[in-house]
């Protein structure tokens, strides 16, 4: 499962952020747990690295406690995914993301906007090959105050108009999102157009009851780059997803099992299914 892993990293890991940085090098807690004996964190934590046995595959930097950047790297390659953030006092202002290639491939720049307190809407710069796409992102939730779609709206290449419309839809279940539905169209005068509509959904079955190691990490950081990776939606669940299916429009559905190990505070010390670690490190 390792290709799928990497399309999970690059999902709501592929965010991030500099500021001067506490770059700590020694092994956090739990760094070789994968068990639930032995000593463990008991205070705040969060998520400092995804290891595969031989690289760091997520790794999460914090400045005074917060989440300053990310580096979210290819198990199979050199290839780096760097997620840089600016705070205006304790809330995430802009994310900027960027690839390690020349040119870039992934040149990102979100700047989120909040009311009462609620991402409500994020913007996107996009630089590719020296072309320039803007999208406007609008962000709705249902009645009781959870997630609910995510709306963009993109123009391409230089264009003052609207021409391309994605809606990343929740579903929940108590505090899981149990599916995403991707839907991708063209604009045509502002408008989306229906017949050009294309849909993938995601399912996550089998949640646990422990704690999900990404709900240490900020939920704007999981909002936005939901929507770069839509698969990995279910980050932003309060437990562990324990199976992933994709279905695509057309063909036959995919799934994925998944299977943790917990420390004594309930916490994931690794995913068996992908022979990973989940290193944290204390607040």
């Amino acid at each position: 499962m390792t290709k799928n892993y990497i399309l999970s990293t690059f999902a709501a890991i592929a965010l991030v952020f500099v500021v001067s940085c506490d770059n700590t090098t020694e092994d956090p807690p739990n760094q070789n747990k994968n068990t639930s004996s032995g000593s463990t964190i008991t205070g705040p934590r969060i998520l400092s690295k995804v290891n595969n046995g031989t690289k760091d595959l997520e790794e999460y930097v914090t400045n005074g406690g917060a989440l300053s950047q990310v580096f979210v790297r290819d198990a199979a390659s050199s290839n780096t995914l760097t997620s840089t953030v600016t705070y205006s006092g304790t809330t995430i202002s802009q994310i900027k993301i960027q690839d390690n290639v020349t040119p870039h491939v992934t040149d990102n720049t979100y700047a989120l906007t909040y009311t009462s307190g609620k991402l409500s809407a994020f913007t996107m710069d996009q630089t590719i090959m020296g072309l320039a796409n803007h999208s406007d992102f609008t962000v709705y939730y249902d009645a009781n105050g959870a997630l609910y779609r995510i709306v963009e709206k993109k123009k391409m290449a230089g264009s003052t108009s609207y021409t391309h419309y994605t809606e990343l839809k929740f579903t929940f279940s108590t505090n899981n999102i149990v599916k995403a539905d991707y839907t991708t169209m063209l604009m045509s005068g502002g408008t989306p157009t229906a017949s050009t509509a294309s849909t993938t959904s995601y399912l996550y079955e089998n949640y646990d009851a422990k704690i999900n190691p990404y709900t240490t990490l900020p939920k704007e950081y999981l909002m936005v780059s939901s929507t770069m990776t839509q698969m990995n939606s279910y980050l932003l669940s309060s437990n562990n997803v324990g199976k992933v299916t994709i279905q695509n429009p057309a063909g036959a559905a995919i799934s994925y099992p998944k299977g943790y190990l917990y420390d004594s505070q309930n916490y994931p010390v690794s995913d068996q299914s992908q022979t990973i670690k989940y290193i944290y490190k204390p607040l």
